[in-house]
């Protein structure tokens, strides 16, 4: 099979933009769901928050779900790109991912600023909301 050059899908909800990426590594791809809060520029990887790990469906025994990366095989890879730019396009998942980012963030958990980034690469959530 060909390598994949690494992915990254962004998003803009209300309070934060989230970024999907997927990198491919010779046991599989690697793949990690980031948030940053868009006042501030603090960033978090956020896969295991429970918002997003109720989105996808895996067997809560497998040790790969545990870290904020996850280690996913060819065959998981594109049904998990899928089911994270479904749930960052839902209103009302949205709403609750970014209100428990809001809790994750007052406890004080995210630290790292932003990169710079281009708004016109990003793809605008709720439009018209």
């Amino acid at each position: 099979m060909k390598k994949r050059e690494a992915r990254i899908k962004r998003y803009i909800g209300n309070r934060y933009s989230f970024e999907v990426e997927s990198a491919q590594l010779a046991e599989g791809f690697v793949f990690t769901i980031t948030a940053i809060d868009l006042k501030s520029g603090k960033r978090s990887h956020v896969n295991n928050l429970n918002g997003i790990l109720s989105g996808f469906d895996f067997d809560e025994d497998d040790l790969r779900f545990e870290e904020s990366s996850w280690l996913l095989s060819t065959e998981e890879i594109e049904e998990f790109e899928v089911k994270a730019g479904g749930m960052l396009r839902s209103k009302h998942q949205l709403r609750q991912i970014e209100s428990t980012l809001d809790e994750d963030r007052m406890r004080g958990d995210w630290a790292n600023p932003r990169q710079e980034w281009n708004p016109e690469n990003w793809i605008r959530l709720c439009a018209g909301a």
